[in-house]
């Protein structure tokens, strides 16, 4: 199963560390068993002090694709 751009760049266990998240949590948004959300998006950005742009493109990408 591919796994959600953001795992290929950044560890769960680093991610889990600065965000707060569970590895668990992550591991499931890494997969695609759970979808993302607004909030961890911003909570994500914001903590890696990073633009959405350079985080989600892949997947912005994907949800205009799939709202046309």
């Amino acid at each position: 199963m591919e796994e959600h751009p953001l795992f290929t760049i950044y560890k769960r266990r680093y991610l889990s560390d600065v965000t707060g998240y569970s590895v668990g949590y992550l591991c499931r948004i890494a997969t695609g068993g759970q979808p993302l959300s607004r909030s961890f998006m911003e909570r994500v950005c914001f903590k890696l002090k990073r633009p959405e742009e350079e985080l989600f493109l892949t997947n912005a990408a994907e949800t205009c694709s799939k709202s046309k």
